[in-house]
C-alpha cells in the first residue's frame, strides 16, 4: 500500500506561458496572464498497484509518439473506452481524469481537497478505471482523481482525458526526445538495468543522480554557485523558480515585467516574467530560457521536500532526456 502525492490541475490557458497554480480570476485592474494554472494537492489515500499488461511482440522496448499543444505534451490514450490524450505530466505521481468526460464514474470523497500556489481550495472526486491503453501498453484496475480540466481543452482545442506521471512507468527507463517528439521505454529488471541489452545507449553529456518522491523527480542545479533543488515537470509549460532565492542567484533573473495573481479564493500573489541567464548543472551551462518568479512554499509543502523551482518544457527541449526512477538517475544528451 501506498500514499501517494496527488497533483490535481485547474488549468486556465490563455497564451505561451504557463504557472503551476489555482485557477484565475482577472480583475479589471489586473494583467491578462498569459499561463495555465495547476492545483498541486497533497492526498493520503492508499492506492492499489496497477495490473500492466504488455505486448508479447516487443515487451522490452517500445517507442510511443508524443502529441504537442503550445507546450503541453500529451499522450494519445484510450480510458475505458474512450479515446482522447492525457497530458504528460512528470510533476504528477497519479492519473488525474477530465470530469467533462469521466463525471458520471466519479465519487465524491469527503474532506479531499486541493490548494494552489495561492492556497486555495476546493473538493475533488475519485473512481476506478477499469482499463487504461496507451499504444502497445495496457494497464487494469487505477485509482484515479477526477477533475475539471475543461478550460485545457478549450483553450488547446484539443480533447483531454487528463494528465498522468511517471507512476505507470516505474518498471521502465524513460527516454524523452522532444525534438523528435517521442517517448521510449526501456524495460528494467530489478537491479535497474535494460532488459533488452541490444538496445541503443548513448554517451550522456550529463549524468547525475536525482531523489525521487512518490515517484516525481528532483534534481539539483545552480544558479551563480547556489545550489538549488528543481522538479523535473513535462506539465509545466515555463521554467518556475521561487521569490526568496538567495540574492546571487535572483540577481542573474532579467525581469521584464509583473503581474497579480487572484486564486479561487482571495489571496493575490505576484509574479515576475523574465530570463533565467545562468541555470548549470554540474559544468553544463543552459542557455537563456523564460521564467517565472512566484512563491513556491505552498508547493514545497505539498511535495513534502522544499524546491526552488520548476523545470518544464523548454528545459526538455535542450536535449534528450533518460530517466530511471530505480536507480534514480538523470540522463541527458544535449541537442
Amino acid at each position: 500500500m501506498h500514499l501517494l502525492f496527488k497533483k490535481i490541475v485547474c488549468g486556465l490557458v490563455l497564451g505561451g506561458f504557463s504557472l503551476l497554480s489555482s485557477q484565475i480570476f482577472c480583475s479589471q485592474n489586473t494583467d491578462v496572464l498569459l499561463w495555465s494554472f495547476r492545483h498541486d494537492t497533497y492526498q493520503q489515500v492508499e492506492i492499489s498497484p496497477a495490473t500492466m499488461v504488455f505486448n508479447p511482440q516487443e515487451p522490452d522496448m517500445m517507442v510511443l509518439p508524443l502529441k504537442r499543444a503550445g507546450n503541453l505534451i500529451m499522450l494519445e490514450a484510450i480510458v475505458d473506452g474512450i479515446r482522447g490524450n492525457l497530458i504528460l505530466d512528470t510533476g504528477s505521481s497519479s492519473v488525474v481524469l477530465n470530469s467533462i468526460w469521466f463525471n458520471d464514474e466519479a465519487r465524491a470523497l469527503a474532506g479531499y481537497s486541493a490548494g494552489g500556489i495561492t492556497g486555495s481550495t476546493e473538493t475533488y472526486s475519485q473512481m476506478r478505471i477499469e482499463h487504461l491503453q496507451i499504444s502497445e501498453m495496457e494497464f487494469e484496475k487505477i485509482n484515479a482523481s477526477v477533475s475539471d480540466l475543461g478550460h485545457l481543452e478549450r483553450a488547446r482545442e484539443v480533447k483531454i482525458l487528463g494528465f498522468m506521471g511517471l507512476t505507470l512507468f516505474r518498471e521502465f527507463e524513460v527516454v524523452l526526445d522532444l525534438r523528435n517528439n517521442t517517448m521510449e521505454l526501456h524495460r528494467l529488471n530489478m537491479w535497474g538495468n535494460r532488459v533488452n541489452k541490444n538496445t541503443r545507449s548513448l554517451d550522456y553529456d550529463i549524468s547525475i543522480p536525482v531523489t525521487v518522491e512518490s515517484d516525481v523527480v528532483f534534481l539539483e542545479a545552480a544558479i551563480n554557485k547556489s545550489r538549488l533543488t528543481f522538479c523535473l515537470d513535462t506539465g509545466a509549460e515555463s521554467n518556475v523558480i521561487a521569490s526568496n532565492l538567495p540574492a546571487r542567484a535572483l540577481n542573474t533573473i532579467s525581469v521584464q515585467r509583473r503581474s497579480t495573481l487572484r486564486g479561487a479564493g482571495t489571496q493575490q500573489i505576484e509574479v515576475l516574467h523574465g530570463m533565467m541567464n545562468d541555470l548549470s548543472i554540474e559544468k553544463t551551462k543552459f542557455r537563456e530560457m523564460q521564467v517565472l518568479v512566484t512563491n513556491l512554499n505552498n508547493m514545497s509543502h505539498y511535495f513534502g521536500i522544499r524546491i526552488h523551482g520548476m523545470l518544464g518544457c523548454e528545459f526538455l527541449e535542450t536535449g534528450v532526456f533518460h530517466i530511471n526512477i530505480k536507480k534514480q538517475t538523470l540522463g541527458i544528451v544535449l541537442n
